[in-house]
């Protein structure tokens, strides 16, 4: 097993007990967290989805929804962003602010991160995988 992976699988359980001694429910909190995760890498997805056929594109398997799939795609990025805020917010005003939105805080600083390095390294201009199926090249440096 490589060195880094190793680290990983005691630094991160190591960080996940510190913190379970800082704060209170923490499950409840890592809970929330990935959850929070998968429905913002879903998100992408249908955001991207949307965004296609806004721009025309059309699916090319045999099961196609016509002109019922933008309205699907619209509502289910409406539902995924409801689920996130219902997620991210807050149910106790007892605890201290920083317990409250700890998830809404840490998703907001990975998104944030993420458009970072996006921007400043434009790894996405960089790729040799296939492209030109749903947007045209001209038009992905747009978004």
């Amino acid at each position: 097993m490589p060195p880094y992976s190793l680290l990983a699988a005691v630094i991160v359980p190591a960080a996940l007990i510190v913190g379970s001694l800082l704060s209170e429910h923490p499950l409840n909190k890592l809970v929330s967290f990935g959850t929070v995760g998968v429905y913002l890498g879903f998100q992408m997805v249908v955001f991207a989805a949307l965004r296609a056929r806004l721009k025309g594109w059309k699916p090319s398997g045999k099961y196609r929804l016509g002109r019922w799939g933008i309205v699907v795609n619209v509502g289910a990025l409406a539902y995924g962003f409801a689920a996130i805020v219902n997620i991210c917010w807050p149910r106790t005003p007892e605890a201290p602010w920083y317990d409250n939105y700890v998830v809404l805080l840490m998703s907001g600083l990975i998104v944030g991160f993420g458009l970072l390095y996006m921007v400043a390294t434009r790894a996405y201009a960089k790729s040799d995988a296939p492209y030109a199926d749903a947007v045209s090249r001209s038009d992905a440096s747009v978004a």
